[in-house]
């Protein structure tokens, strides 16, 4: 054999594996490692790409697109942005919001409007260093950012003709806070007439026609958009307040009359209108862009956060406040008639959601 020849086959090929060191391979069907933010990243955009394709169909047809697809896609949209920037699970604003029950992209919000009311509390600043304020402190701050307050209608119908609507899931007070309303608009001496629009629980008419009775208002049944419509506009009490059924609101129920530009600030009633949405203070973020989807049609002008007895970490009023971008203006704590109803503040709000009492147990 010529020495000076040497064939392919005579040359045995190296293994891949002698190349490079062995930590530099990885096995191919080794899944990437994803924490809980990654996960939840993934699956809102997963659910944004679904809406954006669904939104494209309904804009290529001559229909006007639903209000309710477009407030749950810019729910999606804002939760994937706000996931994107979560906090490091170090953090201690992180640790402290969790603890309170407060998750998704309205925990990653909070969390963000504490470093940024830090920011501009001048420590990020040459000049003289100024006093930390305490985790608790900061997120007390950022809770005025998250969640806006407005005036109560218990204020509102003390200064002209309203109209007072509750809507919301079943279970969550309507009726009870309705009765509270009522109360306190006849104790300031103004007339009131009460409507039930909810035809689905048992009882219900019945119960609201009972508070009627013993505040010496006025009651009518509305099983029908037209209906609702004929009785406002022919009562002339100061205040109507309208209760209704705990179901998602489609485009022929009852409630959806309350959405009508007619009865709208401004139209035929003369009336200023209020819709509130209620929603349990221990609701989920899960369920808040649902609740909001499932009310949104009624045009809500401010949540009414409910059963703040029953829970010690009301992360409902983040998570509503996030999903909804409306204001708070009720706060209701019990079943007592008229008594367990405030009208909501940023200092009562940040006492429910970041109590001075676990100032201690945040760290500083």
């Amino acid at each position: 054999m010529n020495p000076r020849y040497v064939s392919r086959e005579s040359v045995s090929k190296p293994k891949p594996e002698a190349l490079f060191a062995a930590e530099v391979y990885r096995d191919e069907e080794e899944p990437e490692p994803r924490d809980a933010a990654s996960e939840e990243i993934a699956r809102l955009r997963t659910e944004l790409r679904g809406e954006a394709r669904a939104l494209r169909v309904a804009l290529s047809r001559p229909a006007k697109v639903p209000a309710e697809l477009l407030a749950e896609l810019a729910t999606l949209r804002a939760e994937v942005s706000e996931l994107l920037a979560a906090p490091k699970r170090g953090d201690a604003a992180a640790a402290a919001i969790r603890a309170r029950g407060i998750e998704g992209a309205a925990a990653s919000t909070l969390a963000r409007l504490a470093k940024e009311s830090d920011k501009a509390n001048g420590r990020d600043k040459a000049s003289a260093p100024k006093r930390s304020p305490s985790t608790n402190a900061r997120l007390r701050a950022a809770c005025a950012s998250l969640v806006r307050v407005a005036p109560s209608p218990q204020a509102l119908a003390n200064e002209g003709r309203t109209l007072i609507a509750l809507v919301g899931p079943a279970g969550v007070g309507k009726t009870t806070t309705a009765a509270k309303l009522a109360a306190h608009a006849r104790m300031a001496r103004r007339s009131v007439a009460l409507v039930s629009c909810d035809g689905f629980r048992v009882g219900a008419m019945d119960q609201l026609g009972k508070y009627a009775e013993l505040m010496d208002a006025r009651f009518h049944t509305a099983t029908s958009g037209d209906e609702l419509a004929e009785i406002l506009r022919s009562e002339d009490a100061d205040v109507v307040i309208v209760d209704t059924s705990g179901r998602a609101v489609e485009p022929d129920a009852t409630e959806a009359r309350l959405g009508a530009a007619e009865l709208r600030s401004g139209g035929r009633l003369g009336r200023r209108v209020e819709v509130l949405l209620c929603v349990p203070a221990s609701l989920r973020a899960a369920d808040a862009a649902r609740v909001h989807r499932d009310f949104v049609a009624t045009r809500p002008t401010a949540l009414a956060i409910t059963k703040l007895d029953e829970t010690d970490a009301p992360a409902g009023i983040a998570h509503a406040a996030f999903a909804t971008r409306l204001p708070v203006s009720t706060l209701t704590a019990g079943q007592r008639v008229p008594e367990d109803i405030a009208e909501a503040s940023a200092e009562a709000i940040a006492d429910y959601l970041f109590p001075a009492a676990i100032e201690a147990k945040t760290d500083r």
